[in-house]
């Protein structure tokens, strides 16, 4: 049970590590900071936006203004991210995951959430490792995430400013350094030294290229 609920166990206790230093004056670590209390209200998604320019001015945007702002992302986004959601599901479901289903539940997901002002739904490759990390097998595990997420936003975040960003990233890096599959190198370069050209250049520009 230790071992399944590590990533729980370090967050709480670098929490009350950073909660204790803060109240002695001190400030060892880089925190999570304020986080918003509460859900969004139920509201249709507005079809107009404005935002403060550079020089100060405000720049109101309506539909098709933010639809020519958006351009050809407006089509590559959700491509990349259904894309993304089925990757995922068939690291950790395997080969039986129905992609049409995928691709309902994050339409479904998306359309609803448009109405609570809910940023844009896909897969997640790090918080899928961190789950698979800690024990989660079903879907089932969704359920009490969400649980804790609304109770969380209801109760605990005044207690979340006090979450180092370091531990966060050790869970995630921790979870997702075992997705990291380098013995494929040898037996990709037998067979395609193409393909391991095309695999370098691909982590090489992920990881220099803002």
């Amino acid at each position: 049970m230790i071992a399944t609920a590590r990533n729980a166990i370090l967050v709480l206790f670098s929490s009350l590590a950073a909660y204790y230093a803060h109240q002695n004056g001190q400030m060892p670590f880089i925190l999570t900071g304020k986080v918003k209390s509460g859900l969004p209200d139920f509201s249709v998604p507005p079809f107009e936006t404005s935002y403060k320019s550079s020089n100060g001015s405000t720049i109101e945007l309506g539909f098709v203004d933010m639809i020519s702002e958006l351009g050809s992302s407006i089509a590559l986004v959700p491509i990349i991210a259904v894309l993304g959601n089925v990757a995922i599901s068939k690291a950790f479901g395997g080969s039986g995951v129905d992609a049409t289903k995928e691709l309902i539940a994050l339409s479904l997901s998306n359309i609803l959430g448009s109405f609570f002002q809910s940023i844009p739904v896909t897969g997640s490759f790090s918080r899928s490792a961190v789950n698979h990390a800690s024990g989660v097998r079903t879907p089932i595990g969704g359920i009490y995430t969400g649980i804790l997420v609304l109770l969380a936003l209801g109760v605990l975040t005044p207690y979340f400013r006090y979450i180092p960003r370091a531990a966060l990233s050790a869970v995630i890096i921790s979870a997702v350094i075992f997705m990291i599959e380098y013995e494929v190198v040898k037996p990709l370069w037998r067979c395609s030294r193409r393909e391991v050209l095309t695999v370098t250049l691909t982590l090489v520009l992920s990881l220099v290229v803002g």
